[in-house]
């Protein structure tokens, strides 16, 4: 090879080859700031869709373990799997989610944003994240269809939510670790990605492995509790357990929240604002 075509090789990697972990850190870094300082409008609307986006893969879960065509054991293998797909169309199509913005703590740790402003952008999209999840179920409601299967689509629930808050505080704050340390850890390796198909199948499992193994995030709990207090509405007939009640569910979507900021902000984002951003 001359001289001249040594000059002209691109130094450079190849457009199908992953981002390194540094690069991925850095890429973090940026995106965390620009959700931290995004419109409010904006804000909202992306936490709105977040939350619809989660619950349609929640749905799909309760469908598939809910319907009598499967059986228990391929119901619990399968399920979890579609409910991933709320989380990759959420990703995919740049909406806004509570537990995966928590890794703007890379971001506050860096000084690039403030503790308000980080705090500011968590609440709101929490917030939306829950109107999101109480559209798709109210819509799913008003629909008709909740009460198929004999009404085995709103006993899954029931179960499901009920299961979530049978934990002491200091277990489901664990177990909101243990959520979005799956969900943060899959979402990291996604943001190495340079196409949707590597995103797709870097997140599949993570998050998959969340409802398999019954840990929790804050968005995800949300339309499973109200799927579960659907059984309050005349148009369902089921009775609803009595350990589901407002403050249970507020309690529970709490220590969860304090958990999943711990397993994504802390566990992910500041170990890797250590390794690969501080000086």
């Amino acid at each position: 090879m001359s001289a001249q075509n040594k000059d002209e090789a691109p130094d450079q990697k190849s457009r199908f080859d992953a981002y390194d972990p540094n690069e991925v850190a850095e890429r973090v870094l940026k995106v965390g700031v620009k959700k931290t300082r995004s419109p409010f409008h904006k804000t909202m609307v992306l936490g709105i869709l977040g939350g619809s986006f989660i619950s349609l893969g929640a749905l799909w879960d309760i469908y598939v373990r809910a319907h009598p065509a499967v059986e228990p054991g391929a119901a619990f293998i399968l399920g979890p799997i579609f409910y991933a797909m709320g989380y990759i169309l959420a990703f995919i199509a740049g909406a806004e989610i509570f537990t995966t913005n928590n890794l703007a703590a890379m971001s506050w740790a860096s000084g690039k944003v403030t503790l308000w402003e980080i705090t500011r952008n968590w609440t709101l999209v929490l917030f939306a994240n829950l109107i999101g999840a109480a559209s798709i179920a109210g819509l799913f409601l008003i629909s008709g269809l909740a009460n198929q299967y004999d009404g085995a689509l709103i006993d899954t629930a029931k179960t499901i939510a009920a299961i979530k808050v049978s934990f002491t505080p200091l277990q489901t704050i664990v177990i909101g670790i243990f959520g979005n340390l799956f969900i943060c850890a899959g979402l990291w390796v996604a943001m190495a990605g340079r196409s949707v198909t590597d995103q797709f199948f870097s997140l599949l499992l993570p998050v998959a492995a969340v409802p398999a193994m019954n840990f929790q995030h804050c968005t995800g709990n949300m339309f499973q509790f109200f799927m579960a207090l659907a059984t309050e509405s005349p148009t369902v007939d089921l009775e609803l357990p009595s350990q589901i009640t407002f403050w249970s569910i507020s309690a529970n979507l709490f220590y969860v929240a304090v958990g999943n900021i711990i397993g994504g902000g802390v566990f992910i984002a500041l170990v890797y604002y250590f390794v690969f951003i501080r000086k």
